[in-house]
């Protein structure tokens, strides 16, 4: 924040000539915040006055650029002297917008005349640096990983078939000798049973 002082000693920010002694050596302050707003205090015996009405002593008063301040009647506040921070900021707002987009229109403007010109290359990727030896390493781990997983259902396919084999010639060889021993039956004489004897 910003205070000005106003008054008739030669000290102050704002030196108000008066001969008559009815403006104060320190009349007034004037207060302004960054943000543009302002506050008018009266520090004098003949007092201030905003638009005509008196102020209040060492009470802060707002005011704007629009406003009439006068100093016991005598002089009036020229605004001229005050530096309009309000419109500093928003001029330089409006010429940092004004810079991004002139920078904003070189860029296109740069990129689309390169961009009719001829392609951009495509970038190469980056030599990928590999160690034979350990490379080698994996890909022979990996075959016999292989062939033993190979080896392993061969085994098994195997096995199964023998034990299908082993089922099946059990099976046949209990029907071959189901026929052998019905052919014995019937080949066998039978014996004839000893008549009774009948008792007259």
């Amino acid at each position: 924040m910003k205070v000005y002082s106003i008054g008739r000693d030669l000290g102050c920010d704002i030196i108000i000539n008066d001969n008559t002694d009815v403006i104060s050596r320190r009349h007034a302050t004037l207060n302004v915040e960054s943000s543009g707003k302002m506050t008018i205090v009266d520090l004098s015996h003949n007092g201030t006055y905003v638009n005509g009405i008196r102020i209040n002593q060492n009470v802060p008063v707002p005011v704007t650029r629009k406003d009439t301040v006068s100093f016991a009647h005598v002089a009036q506040l020229d605004w001229n002297q005050i530096p309009n921070t309000q419109g500093m900021i928003l001029r330089y707002v409006l010429l940092g917008l004004l810079g991004l987009l002139l920078i904003g229109a070189a860029v296109w403007g740069y990129t689309s005349f390169m961009g009719t010109s001829e392609p951009k290359p495509a970038e190469q990727p980056a030599p990928v640096v590999v160690d034979s030896a350990a490379l080698k390493q994996k890909e022979e781990k990996m075959k016999k990983d292989e062939q033993a997983r190979m080896d392993s259902i061969k085994k098994h396919v195997q096995d199964s078939l023998n034990k299908a084999r082993a089922a099946k010639a059990g099976k046949v060889k209990a029907k071959t000798n189901a026929k052998k021993a019905d052919a014995k039956k019937k080949e066998a004489p039978k014996k004839e049973e000893p008549k009774q004897k009948r008792f007259h």
